[in-house]
């Protein structure tokens, strides 16, 4: 086969797929340039998931006549001068690299006015070939519309998600700029219904803004100033899923493992929101078309930082004491029930290490039994036979509706998954950012409902499965490592748990028990 050179037309397709995978990618771009042009007031529009329709409105300084073609041409930019540029980026790109990329693949319009302009231009470009350049009345700034992406290159559109799956990943991206630039105004329309209008505030008033108001008393703040840059942000004490884990790197939301790690190994999964800010010499954001990965010069240094952050800030993620109890039982009757379940199972508890540990000794051996998981698989099986049987869990009807207040995109996610939480037990409507729960599963409490749904949505899985969510009723409604068992209660669980029909794993796949045998421990101390 022969090589040939490859049209213009193709080679702008190729490159806009290097740029803009969904309609998040295209939301993108335009508020870093909307941003980029000074604006303080950023307008969104979405319809369909934005595959029908996106446009963001600025009130930047524009675009002149003259330039609006150029700012649509490969390689065109007004920020960048020589090759150095590069690799000292104060912004977030050069507008032509965007633009381009987004009119290759979509109906494309843009309309802006400068200062200096009596009147404005609005550009029109179609799969991108330009049909019409003309004079149009206009405020000063810039309006993007983009319709119909992909329209021309079907082999990517069929790759777009549901509509709600793109719209959640639109509002992911709102959220990180209205989290980066919490000084300017940003609204958000969602098939003509207003959805956010946030005013400048405080980085603290934007997270409770969107994540809701649970996060008030938790958030610590974070402020440190290290050798080779600053950290700044906050850190809850609650947990929270991975998408809810914000990392910025001298004004961008990024990805980056050293980072993410780090601080997964110094507060677990607790959310966190931190700012990082570097020279611009130590950190290339070049590694990645969309800029959304990095490079650091000196890792280490990094790590480093964010070490001395937040052990300097926070002490609340500290390791418990070790006890060994069994809570003080003098009733007769708890006396008479454990001679009871001795007699039938033939096995006996000795005690309780940490709250957390039951310690048996059953038949020549002696078991340690994590009380949670154990627990846990237990209200599994039970959860699973009566969706098996009946094909629903049961619902309580609530003797007033609750308001739990969620993000907008989580609420998407509730409408998705609505079906399959009803098969559940739930029952709820949702408006905006709250969720109206009408009915919860009869065997859980509200408390352990409100935690199921969070985790639930938290997942990020739009396809979870009933037995998923089983595994996260069960561990709502399980003792928890650190509550105290009387000798009643002990012996009830472990009875029950030898019933099931998997005593080894817990509903996530983690072993229940740890068990040694008392030839091994006697071999150990010398006696035979």
């Amino acid at each position: 086969m022969k090589i040939k050179q490859l049209s213009e037309e193709v080679i702008n397709k190729i490159a806009a797929g290097e740029v803009v995978e969904r309609p998040a990618n295209v939301l993108k771009e335009l508020i870093e340039n909307a941003l980029d042009a000074n604006a303080n007031k950023v307008d969104v529009s979405i319809e369909k998931g934005g595959k029908r329709f996106i446009k963001v409105k600025d009130n930047g300084h524009g675009i002149s006549k003259d330039d609006i073609v150029n700012a649509v041409k490969r390689f065109s930019t007004s920020k960048i001068s020589n090759i150095d540029d590069l690799f000292n980026l104060n912004t977030y790109g050069f507008r032509g690299e965007a633009l381009s990329s987004i009119s290759a693949v979509s109906k494309f319009k843009i309309s802006s006015r400068t200062i200096d302009e009596v009147i404005g231009s609005e550009l029109y470009i179609e799969g991108g070939k330009i049909k019409y350049l003309q004079e149009k009345g206009h405020s000063i700034g810039t309006t993007v519309e983009v319709k119909d992406l992909f329209f021309n290159v079907p082999a990517r559109q069929k790759f777009l998600k549901s509509e709600r799956t793109e719209l959640i990943h639109l509002l992911d991206i709102f959220s990180k700029y209205s989290f980066l630039h919490t000084d300017k105004y940003f609204s958000l329309e969602v098939d003509g219904k207003k959805i956010f209008d946030f005013y400048p505030s405080t980085l603290k008033d934007r997270i409770l803004s969107i994540l809701g108001e649970d996060y008030k008393n938790s958030l610590i703040e974070i402020d440190y100033e290290g050798a080779v840059g600053s950290v700044k942000g906050f850190v809850s004490t609650k947990s929270i899923s991975s998408r809810k884990k914000y990392i910025f790197i001298n004004k961008r939301p990024v990805r980056n493992y050293i980072i993410s790690n780090t601080i997964k190994q110094i507060i677990g999964d607790n959310f966190y929101i931190l700012f990082f800010e570097f020279p611009s010499y130590f950190v290339d954001f070049n590694v990645h078309p969309a800029k959304e990965e990095v490079k650091f010069v000196k890792e280490s240094s990094v790590v480093s930082l964010i070490k001395s952050a937040l052990e300097e800030n926070l002490n609340q993620f500290t390791k418990k004491t070790v006890s060994y109890s069994f809570q003080n039982e003098n009733s007769q009757t708890i006396a008479q029930k454990t001679a009871s379940y001795l007699k039938d199972s033939r096995f006996e508890i000795i005690g309780q290490v940490e709250d957390t540990f039951l310690i048996v000794y059953f038949n020549g051996e002696v078991y340690f039994i994590d009380q949670h998981v154990a627990h846990e698989r237990i209200f599994y099986e039970l959860l699973m036979e009566e969706f098996l049987e009946k094909g629903k869990i049961p619902s309580q009807n609530l003797i007033s509706p609750v308001i739990l207040k969620f993000s907008p995109d989580e609420i998407q996610k509730f409408e998705i998954l609505k079906e399959r939480l009803n098969e559940i037990g739930f029952s709820y409507e949702t408006d905006k950012n709250i969720l109206i729960l009408k009915a919860i599963p009869y065997n859980l409490s509200l408390s352990s409902a409100e935690k199921t749904l969070q985790d639930v949505v938290e997942t990020g899985n739009l396809h979870i499965t009933a037995q998923e969510i089983f595994s996260k009723m069960a561990c709502k409604m399980s003792v928890k490592a650190g509550d105290k068992l009387n000798k009643e209660k002990a012996y009830s669980l472990i009875e029950q748990w030898l019933k099931t029909d998997n005593p080894n794993l817990c509903p996530h796949g983690r072993p229940i028990y740890y068990k040694i045998s008392m030839d091994e421990i006697k071999k150990y101390v010398g006696r035979k």
